[in-house]
């Protein structure tokens, strides 16, 4: 959606994308790396960031069929692993568009349609989908009867790479490559996710890492590496500047008094356009380069901002999301993680790409 008046907007660096997946890439010592542009790359345009690393990543990874289809749409003709569940629905579209499909369940083999290239998905410990290391000797049978199938590929996922020396990373690592034994003719293997490379860096990576909050510059948990640079900022503009008197309250249910006479901002943004109203009162707002407190209830279109009692003009810009405080810095405020702050970035907030 293209807003012809947005209230706020976020830019977003080209360059620092390709900078972050060639990091990742060069600390990893891998051949390959696949870029995950599910929902919407994490907010930044699934599409624009595809094309942006194109000459970067060797393969993309989305979430559905129809993220993949909209890739494709988009122009992008690299490789393209769609991680979800194959159905009867979806299954010629997988031919239609040249896209690889996850077998993570025996039922699979009969519903994609002849000459359809998989990755087979074995769950080492994560929980969620994929066959266990136990099925291997079934599955490969599966795999032999069913060549009217490419397998391509074969992989597994981390789910405690983001804590350094996690024991349970070493286990499922392990346990993929006992799997990988039975399989040694599948030509790429993949496991390792940003995580995996910033927090063990001696671990085998096999042939392809997977990197998506790695390539928009974030780790995926409250560690930093600052080695990625976060790829978006979100702006917006201050709407009005009203004066406010000591002990007087802000917004919805009163949770701020005014402290001292002063002045207080409102933006035009709210949860509408994705600042989670759990972050009220816990935020700070950038205004000509000094931080001020976030106060009250976030509003579904507006956030205000105590000024304290400098003299600002309405119009001036405010950063929510930039330079060394950004989304980590909201996770971290919210509890949560930086995958969760990305996402919650809605359509109104008009996105804009700069080299």
């Amino acid at each position: 959606m293209k807003n012809n008046f947005p209230s706020s907007y976020a830019t977003i660096s080209k360059e620092l994308l390709r900078q972050n997946l060639t990091v990742l890439k060069h600390k990893a010592g891998a051949e390959r790396v696949l870029a995950v542009v599910k929902c919407d790359a994490y907010r930044h345009g699934a599409r624009q960031v595809s094309r942006a690393v194109k000459d970067v990543a060797d393969w993309f990874a989305v979430a559905s069929v129809d993220e993949a289809i909209d890739l494709r749409m988009g122009g992008i003709t690299k490789p393209i692993l769609v991680f979800g569940v194959p159905t009867y629905e979806n299954a010629a579209a997988y031919q239609t568009h040249g896209l690889t499909a996850t077998v993570s369940h025996k039922t699979h083999f009969s519903i994609l349609m002849d000459g359809t290239e998989y990755h087979l998905n074995f769950d080492t410990g994560m929980g969620r989908l994929g066959f266990k290391p136990r099925q291997s000797e079934e599955v490969r049978e599966q795999a032999v009867l069913n060549q009217r199938l490419i397998c391509s590929g074969i992989y597994s996922h981390h789910s405690s790479s983001d804590e350094p020396d996690s024991d349970f990373v070493r286990i499922q690592h392990e346990r993929f490559k006992d799997v990988l034994s039975r399989f040694s003719e599948v030509p790429l293997k993949h496991m390792s996710c940003t995580g995996t490379v910033g927090n063990y860096p001696g671990l085998d990576h096999f042939d392809m890492i997977r990197s998506g909050i790695g390539m928009v510059g974030y780790s995926s948990s409250s560690i930093r590496f600052n080695w990625l640079e976060p790829a978006l900022e979100w702006r917006s503009k201050i709407a009005q500047i009203r004066p406010i008197s000591k002990g007087e309250a802000v917004s919805y249910s009163s949770t701020w008094l005014c402290p001292e006479d002063g002045y207080l901002a409102t933006l035009p943004v709210g949860y509408g356009d994705g600042i989670p109203r759990s972050l009220s009162n816990r935020l700070k707002v950038f205004i000509n380069q000094k931080g001020y407190q976030q106060v009250g209830n976030i509003t579904m279109d507006y956030t205000m901002v105590y000024l304290e009692n400098d003299q600002v003009n309405p119009g001036s810009e405010a950063v929510l999301i930039g330079d060394s405080y950004n989304a980590q810095n909201w996770a971290e405020a919210a509890g949560t993680n930086t995958h969760e702050i990305l996402t919650n970035i809605t359509d109104r907030v008009e996105k804009q790409y700069k080299e």
